[in-house]
C-alpha cells in the first residue's frame, strides 16, 4: 500500500502543472523568488495535496481552483526540501469568505475554564481539519511585517505529526538532539522578553510559539531573524531554506 502511494505521488509531482492554474500562483507570495528547482518541487507538492485534501466552502463560500491552489501553494512551503508525507493526519480544508466567529474554551488561573467567542482568521483540528477565512489567506504576503495565515495553520498540522500539539514535528535525525533544548529555550526567552517583538503572540503556549514562529519564518523571515536569530538558525536546519537570502 505504501509503495503503491508513493508511487502515485511520484507521478502527481512530475505531470505538467495545468496550465489554467498558472494565474492562480500569485496568491503564493514567497513563488516568485524561490530558485527554479524549488518552484518546480512546489508545483509539484501542490499537485499531490489538491489530489489528496478535500476542500469545502462554509457560509456560502464557494471554493475554486484560485482558493484551492493559493491555499495548497502556501501550504507546500513547508515540505519543500524535507522528507514529507504531505500533512497524513489532514483530510480536509473548510473556507469560509471572511472572518468568522468561533466558540473557544481554555484553561484559566486557578484551575478554572473559560469559555466564549472569538473572532478568527484560521484555526487547526488535531481530528483532520483546517478552517480558513478566505480574506485573511489572499492578503497573505512575504515582506517586512507580513503575515501568512495558511503556513500558521499548516504549521500547527506538521507540529501534529508526532501525535501532539507541542511544538516539536517530526524531526530529521540531526535535530532529535539538539530541538527540545533550543527551541524551549528560545520559548522562555520570549515569555521573558518585556519589548515589543513580531513573536509576541507566541507567548501563549509552545505550539503557537512554533506556528507564529513558522510563519513569520516564511512571510517575514528579517523581522525573526533580527528579533530571535537563534530561533531562525533552527527553523532553517529543520526546513533547509533561508528566505531572509532570497532578496
Amino acid at each position: 500500500m505504501r509503495a503503491l502511494r508513493r508511487w502515485r505521488r511520484r507521478r502527481l509531482r512530475t505531470r505538467p502543472f495545468p496550465p489554467q492554474w498558472l494565474p492562480f500562483l500569485t496568491g503564493i507570495p514567497l513563488l516568485p523568488f524561490l530558485p527554479p528547482e524549488d518552484q518546480g518541487e512546489l508545483l509539484g507538492y501542490i499537485q499531490v495535496l489538491l489530489a489528496e485534501k478535500r476542500f469545502e466552502g462554509a457560509a456560502g463560500f464557494r471554493v475554486d481552483d484560485r482558493v484551492r491552489v493559493t491555499v495548497a501553494g502556501n501550504a507546500a512551503l513547508l515540505l519543500l526540501h524535507r522528507e514529507t508525507d504531505y500533512f497524513p493526519f489532514l483530510r480536509t480544508v473548510v473556507v469560509y469568505p471572511t472572518l468568522y466567529v468561533a466558540r473557544y474554551t481554555r484553561a484559566a488561573p486557578g484551575g478554572a475554564v473559560e469559555e466564549g467567542v472569538e473572532v478568527r482568521a484560521g484555526e487547526s483540528w488535531p481530528l483532520g481539519t483546517v478552517v480558513l477565512a478566505w480574506d485573511a489567506v489572499a492578503a497573505a504576503g512575504f515582506g517586512p511585517g507580513a503575515r501568512n495565515v495558511v503556513v500558521h495553520e499548516f504549521a500547527h498540522q506538521l507540529d501534529l505529526e508526532d501525535g501532539a500539539l507541542q511544538g516539536v514535528p517530526v524531526l530529521p535525525p540531526a535535530l532529535r538532539g539538539t530541538w527540545p533544548e533550543a527551541f524551549f529555550r528560545e520559548y522562555e526567552r520570549l515569555r521573558a522578553w518585556p519589548w515589543p517583538t513580531p513573536l509576541r503572540a507566541g507567548r501563549e503556549s509552545p505550539a503557537e510559539f512554533f506556528a507564529v514562529a513558522v510563519e513569520l519564518f516564511f512571510a517575514d523571515p528579517w523581522g525573526l531573524r533580527a528579533h530571535h536569530p537563534g530561533l531562525y538558525r533552527l527553523l532553517g536546519e529543520l526546513f533547509r531554506q533561508d528566505p531572509a537570502a532570497l532578496i
